[in-house]
């Protein structure tokens, strides 16, 4: 008679409280990484310690080589998530925004000053932190502004058409002009957030808005004599 038994588990494989254990094991991770974001966001990351990152995350020690080699790897991995939230929440404002170039940049800059200033943890990690640790992790931040800049450069084709400014890179318009959004959001954060946001948002707008009125008037001196 043929045996049609179900197989036993796998002692690896063995359920508590009805969680296998590598949907423990996630939520562990999830739970240092929100544990980093407290410590990394108030102490910063050079002040930080496993145990402490660890008592936040109300777990022992022993689980945080479970899921990572290093306190360098728990801030990348910390980046990354505020990272994908960040670019997600732009995503959703843009689609709600009005279709034309200086209609998108005001919800998108108005959404990373928010990032910031909702939880100025964000700011210390992705604006002070990103940047002092090594060359490798800077290069996160440094990924993050060329994600934006690459959304920029689809507004900018529009601001500055090829035809009529043949002399503009693009490229490096974008990288600037992102590069001084990000010194306005950390000074301001610096300054403890104590400008209005309509007022920081009008100020990282106008440079956008003056090269606006720029091409409109047309391209006189703009291409050298």
């Amino acid at each position: 008679m043929e045996n049609t038994a179900s197989p036993l588990p796998s002692p690896n494989k063995r359920r508590y409280g009805g969680v296998l254990p590598e949907e423990r094991q996630r939520q562990r991770r999830e739970k240092l990484i929100e544990g980093a974001i407290e410590m990394f966001g108030t102490k910063g990351f050079h002040a930080s310690t496993v145990r402490e990152v660890c008592v936040a995350a109300h777990l022992t020690e022993r689980y945080f080589y479970e899921s990572f080699r290093s306190m360098r790897e728990l801030f990348q991995a910390v980046y990354g998530q505020l990272r994908e939230e960040l670019m997600a929440r732009t995503l959703q404002s843009l689609q709600k925004a009005p279709l034309t170039p200086l209609g998108m940049l005001e919800p998108a800059i108005r959404v990373f000053l928010d990032f910031i200033r909702e939880d100025p943890r964000h700011g210390r990690i992705m604006l002070v932190d990103a940047l002092s640790i090594d060359a490798e992790v800077a290069q996160l931040s440094n990924e993050t502004a060329r994600d934006y800049a690459d959304l920029l450069k689809l507004h900018l084709q529009r601001l500055v058409p090829a035809d009529r400014i043949p002399d503009v890179d693009l490229n490096l318009l974008a990288d600037g002009l992102i590069g001084m959004n990000v010194l306005l959001a950390a000074r301001w954060m610096h300054d403890g957030f104590a400008t209005p946001i309509d007022k920081v948002v009008a100020t990282n707008l106008l440079p956008y808005q003056g090269m606006f009125s720029l091409m409109e008037s047309g391209p006189t001196g703009l291409s050298g004599p």
